[in-house]
């Protein structure tokens, strides 16, 4: 699939500072879609991962990692952008470029209706496959009414890593093998945010570099249906001292509408 040239005309985004695509609407649609493509393996909005969401159940303490992660300062440079359609607000850099997709709906997952929501940003002159940004917002079921109902945020997260991880075939025998690589899939972190649910790990599937990458889930409420948040911010293991801070900060800056709020 294409890539968006950065040499693509731009327009003024909604959030001031930030550049949204004006290209003809396929290969606008293809700024999310090459965006997510990672998180498509990656996000907790995935068909495979969501149907190994519902399997987590549980309670664990607040993660003291956690606290220490929420209390982090987050790098200058960025501006919230505050999204009236869906409520929700998240910090971005200025001059990230943007784009905007609608994905189809998750049949596989009960909980998950409609089509999916999805915005993307990356740096403008980077190689948005590297580095990137993307939120995907699922309609969920009236059941789903707090975080835990998608149960911890550790058997959350291993879940949705393991469900990527393919490290068991390494002791396989070759015929169960195949001749494909192998990837493997590491959980770094899982820990609850209050009202979000945090979660570090990495991925690699040789020859491609390894990617390390930050999810941010958050349940709200648009004054109709309750809904998924999810960002998933990535960056190349070999790229991470460039971009950590800044990803990280990005992930754990969303807030969304609760059903108190509307």
């Amino acid at each position: 699939m294409a890539l968006l040239s950065t040499t693509s005309r731009v327009a003024q985004h909604p959030s001031a500072g930030h550049r949204k695509a004006t290209v003809a609407p396929r290969t606008r649609r293809s700024v999310a879609v090459q965006c997510s493509h990672q998180q498509q393996q990656a996000s907790a909005d995935v068909q495979v991962d969501r149907r190994s969401v519902l399997v987590a159940m549980g309670m664990l303490p607040l993660s003291m990692a956690g606290q220490a992660l929420a209390e982090e300062a987050a790098p200058s440079g960025l501006a919230p952008y505050t999204d009236p359609r869906d409520g929700f607000s998240l910090a971005i850099p200025a001059g990230w470029v943007y784009g905007e997709t609608t994905l189809p709906g998750n049949s596989s997952f009960s909980g998950a209706t409609g089509e999916r929501r999805t915005l993307a940003w990356f740096p403008e002159g980077a190689n948005p496959r590297d580095v990137n940004v993307t939120l995907t917002i699922t309609n969920v079921s009236v059941e789903f009414t707090k975080m835990g109902s998608f149960g911890t945020p550790y058997t959350f997260a291993s879940n949705l890593v393991n469900s990527q991880d393919r490290s068991y075939l390494l002791t396989a025998p070759g015929w169960a093998r195949g001749k494909e690589d192998v990837q493997i899939a590491k959980l770094i972190d899982a820990t609850d945010l209050g009202n979000k649910y945090f979660v570090e790990y990495t991925v690699q599937k040789p020859p491609e570099q390894a990617r390390h990458l930050y999810t941010v889930l958050g349940l709200g409420y648009n004054g109709v249906y309750n809904r998924l948040f999810t960002v998933t911010a990535q960056t190349l293991e070999a790229d991470r001292g460039k971009y950590d801070a800044t990803l990280k900060a990005i992930a754990k800056s969303l807030t969304v509408n609760s059903r108190s709020q509307i």
